[in-house]
């Protein structure tokens, strides 16, 4: 996959000026006149002290380290802040280490793609024939392949770090790499091959395959055949030796020392590399000159080389997903339409990025003490600054669909990594789409191809198709995953799709939370109790049911009395005196709100001052919780506005429809909680 060149009229000349000054030179015709963008060690200077220079970076990062290269030449290697805010003792490119995370996954497919090249390995193997007889449960026909691996479609469930993996107490022992893969081997949940979703397992998987294929522990192996060899005496995989000694401190928000802490397992394929700017710099202008190193010696075949500069999965060709050990820029839209490939890091403490231009013969290394996007937006200014560019996407002559036929589009849509990350997609007009998340931000998207459309601020959503032509995947709001498109399940008798609740009951039913009845009705107009009520937030949310006593005296005979007893120790609920719940009773629509904005409230949301001017009824200890569903827009067509105030029905009852719409929209906001 290539990325979409620049339109006519731009004519790309590098040249040469002599050792540690480069010039590369784009003429773009811009408003009748000839824009010209330079690169040397002195703008690239300037341009870092700029940007690390200024007070909101160095409040926001304690300790950065960047490296820049071209053409085979050093333009930057600069060390900003402090190693230690004690001692003030500054940042050194050459010799403090970062802890880079991900960007590790890099180095070890190199790994991999070393012994592909040997011939122990080949792309298209079986996992299974490296895992001494482990039977992997892939209930599909397609095996999962090492390439399956390095593209991150194998369909495994997902595996991410937790807070076992990363130990701060030092009496704790990890685990090693071996006990590691099998304690937490994945399932196959989708097709391989067939959707993208970042992987941390599947590069720990690489890893092992790298020891056992090879004979060698993963870290002996990476110093031997990677790091030696290109001269990178300050990187390891191994955190024992005295790189550890050379970290920066970390720190929080609150400029509160940050503890240490080993990782489980210690050495860590996907995660555990520690590097300096300067050995990156090596790294990087080896990578562009063919892998060769200082004595003319190659790290890997040409062939190997070009597999891992070109990306091999796709959802669209205009949105790729994964090279070999690369991915995607992020956001795409700031690659300014030139090919890059890059890889993220993000550990506890740190955050890196390294972006290449083969191209260009340009890559950009960066590694902060920071746990904020610094490094996503140092790399959009670097690329305004030196590649600006045409960063349109599509085709300007296509022709939008009608909406009718962009109804194949709608649906919520469930990230593949992250679960609780919602899309919602709705046609709009003909050739726009509507775009919701779980904030309840909305963007509306314009059609410019058959599965491709842009945002406002230009920012690509790209759909898949399976063979049957129907809607699959989507990639927009997450560039590390697909969302699958949520099935549709049954239809109820007593809910027609004009339904004026129709979107919030099926909406649930497609999330797996739907409170529908037996016999085939939902029960739209049935009344909700107290302790069903609690009952359907607490299932939704799935939170972890209470083994305490009941705070509550009236709740023994009652079958939700550990959700209730949930709720009271979330202090969503207090009670109605004398030591009552009352779980039986109707609960009024007041009521209702109350609790829902107590769990808002536990969620991060704090209430903003309302407006809202309510019909006479509502009781006082409600009026804040009520006005404050209104704003956000937490509740079906019940809620109606006379003249100036709105009437919230808060004495009535709250029917199991009007329950679907606040569980409905709780998910799935309508108005943002952001603002």
């Amino acid at each position: 996959m290539k990325w979409k060149q620049l339109t006519a009229g731009v004519i790309a000349v590098t040249t040469l000026v002599h050792p540690g000054v480069v010039m590369a030179k784009e003429n773009v015709v811009q408003e009748d006149r000839l824009l010209v963008t330079t690169i040397n060690a002195q703008k690239v200077k300037a341009f870092l002290d700029r940007f690390f220079h200024s007070e909101a970076v160095k409040r926001e990062a304690s300790a950065v380290s960047v490296s820049i290269v071209k053409d085979g030449f050093v333009l930057a290697e600069e060390g900003y802040g402090v190693t230690d805010k004690a001692s003030g003792q500054h940042v050194d490119a050459s010799d403090t280490t970062f802890r880079v995370g991900s960007v590790s996954k890099v180095f070890t497919v190199i790994a991999l793609m070393q012994l592909v090249d040997q011939g122990k390995v080949s792309l298209d193997d079986n996992i299974e024939k490296f895992l001494d007889g482990y039977k992997i449960r892939n209930p599909f026909g397609t095996p999962v392949t090492v390439e399956m691996l390095l593209t991150h479609s194998t369909g495994f469930e997902v595996r991410d770090p937790t807070e076992e993996n990363v130990l701060f107490d030092p009496a704790k022992q990890p685990i090693t790499l071996k006990e590691s893969v099998f304690s937490i081997f994945p399932p196959v949940i989708r097709e391989p091959g067939t959707s993208y979703m970042y992987d941390n397992f599947a590069t720990q998987l690489v890893g092992y395959i790298v020891q056992e294929v090879s004979g060698e522990p993963f870290s002996d192996y990476m110093d031997k055949h990677i790091f030696a060899p290109l001269g990178m005496a300050s990187s390891s995989f191994d955190p024992s030796g005295e790189l550890s000694s050379r970290l920066p401190v970390t720190y929080s928000a609150d400029d509160e020392r940050l503890p240490e802490y080993r990782l489980s397992p210690e050495v860590l394929p996907e995660g555990s590399m520690m590097t300096t700017a300067a050995d990156m710099s090596r790294f990087m202008n080896a990578y562009l000159n063919g892998g060769k190193t200082s004595d003319g010696k190659a790290i890997l075949s040409s062939a190997s080389l070009q597999a891992m500069s070109t990306f091999h999965l796709s959802i669209h060709p205009e949105v790729p997903d994964m090279a070999y050990g690369f991915e995607a820029p992020a956001p795409l839209s700031a690659a300014n339409g030139k090919d890059v490939i890059a890889k993220g890091g993000s550990i506890p403490g740190f955050e890196s990025y390294m972006f290449m231009l083969p191209n260009e013969k340009t890559a950009v290394f960066i590694s902060a003490a920071t746990e904020s996007d610094l490094t996503l937006r140092f790399f959009e200014a670097f690329m305004d600054e030196f590649y600006p560019g045409d960063a349109s996407f599509g085709d300007p002559a296509y022709k939008p669909q009608k909406q009718e036929q962009l109804r194949r589009f709608e649906g919520i849509y469930r990230d593949l990594r992250i679960s609780f990350m919602l899309t919602s997609i709705k046609a709009s007009a003909d050739g726009v789409l509507l775009v919701g998340d779980t904030a309840g931000e909305w963007k509306t998207m314009k059609q410019i191809g058959e599965l491709l459309f842009v945002d406002e601020e230009g920012h690509p959503l790209a759909f898949e198709e399976d063979a049957n032509g129907r809607i699959v995947y989507v990639k927009y709001s997450n560039p590390g995953s697909y969302a699958a498109k949520l099935p549709e399940g049954p239809r109820y008798a007593d809910v027609p799709s004009d339904h004026p609740y129709a979107a919030y009951i099926y909406g649930l039913q497609s999330l797996g939370v739907s409170a529908g009845e037996s016999e085939g009705r939902f029960g739209t107009e049935e009344l909700v109790t107290r302790e069903m009520f609690i009952h359907h937030l607490i299932r939704q949310f799935n939170l972890p049911l209470s083994t305490q006593t009941p705070a509550f005296n009236d709740v023994a005979d009652s079958s939700y009395k550990e959700e209730i007893q949930t709720a009271a120790e979330l202090q969503l609920v207090t009670g109605t005196g004398n030591g009552r719940f009352e779980p039986h009773r109707t609960i009024t629509r007041e009521e209702a709100a109350v609790i829902v904005l107590r769990l808002l409230q536990i969620s991060g949301y704090q209430p903003k001052e309302s407006e809202t001017e309510l019909v006479p009824g509502t009781s006082q200890w409600a009026e804040q919780a009520v006005k404050t569903l209104i704003d956000l827009r937490i509740h079906g067509i019940e809620v109606t506005k006379e003249k100036s105030q709105y009437n919230y029905g808060s004495k009535r009852a709250l029917t199991k429809q009007e329950l679907a719409a606040i569980q409905y929209l709780l998910m799935l906001p309508e108005k943002s909680l952001l603002s």
